[in-house]
């Protein structure tokens, strides 16, 4: 009944945990530290956030799968602020508008700089200094674009800017791409792994059964001899004694024919 009440208990305590920001500032740092344990083999990734789990004593609390999606989940979101560049809105509040007044920031996100410490893409031009939102009567601003005359084209820096999106989204998705391949041909092999070990264990039972099998044959020739024997050999005992007989009674006709000749 003890036994039943603390497994009770710990299922409780797992549906009720609540997960943490220090729980999440830890999964970064220690994703950061222990990229050798994520070797790419089937399993892999499980098997290593346990060893996170048990380091933060959260076994039986979180399940490795959520926590393998909840690590995706902040890679994405640091790649989404990342592909937009060092000019646009999640780095830098937009022209005249705060923090506050609705720009998103890479400073918005609590997560960025700890990301961008863990991952490593970090853009090469320092962002520009946000300023605090307790300052409203602080405003960014920026000259106005020039006019070229035509306002359905855009303007050269925003053109450099949608390119620059276009060359990283094309690269992440070339690489989306490979990291898939790769995943296929991981797949692929560990497949034929599987086959080659099917393979082998039915030829294993079938050696196994061929043995057998001779075995039993040998076994019915070595009774069948046997028995074969045997019928000889009573066979012959019962010949013996019929000439035996024979034998006896041939020699009694003759002394019952001398006897009878004697009494004449």
């Amino acid at each position: 009944m003890a036994a039943t009440d603390s497994a009770v208990s710990e299922q409780a305590e797992a549906i009720l945990y609540r997960w943490t920001d220090e729980d999440t500032r830890a999964l970064i740092h220690w994703r950061a530290a222990n990229p050798s344990l994520f070797t790419g083999r089937r399993h892999a990734s499980i098997e290593a956030y346990n060893v996170f789990l048990k380091e933060r004593g959260l076994e039986g609390k979180v399940e490795p799968k959520a926590l393998k999606k909840r690590w995706e989940n902040l890679v994405s979101k640091y790649k989404v602020r990342c592909c937009l560049g060092p000019c646009t809105d999640l780095k830098r509040p937009r022209t005249g508008v705060s923090t506050e007044g609705g720009g998103v920031t890479a400073a918005s996100w609590k997560w960025y700089s700890f990301m961008d410490e863990a991952i490593g893409s970090r853009p090469s031009v320092t962002p520009p200094v946000l300023f605090a939102s307790s300052s409203p009567e602080v405003a960014v601003t920026t000259p106005h674009p020039v006019e070229t005359g035509t306002t359905s084209t855009l303007s050269t820096p925003k053109r450099r800017r949608v390119d620059r999106v276009e060359d990283i989204l094309a690269a992440l998705k070339d690489s989306d791409r490979q990291n898939m391949e790769a995943l296929e041909e991981m797949e692929r092999v560990q497949q034929r792994r599987d086959e080659a070990r099917e393979r082998e264990a039915r030829e294993a039972a079938e050696r196994e059964e061929r043995r057998h099998q001779e075995l039993m044959e040998r076994e019915e020739r070595r009774h069948r001899e046997m028995m074969e024997r045997e019928e000889r050999f009573y066979r012959d005992l019962r010949e013996r004694e019929e000439r035996r007989d024979r034998e006896v009674a041939r020699r009694e006709e003759r002394l019952m024919a001398v006897l009878e000749r004697l009494c004449k």
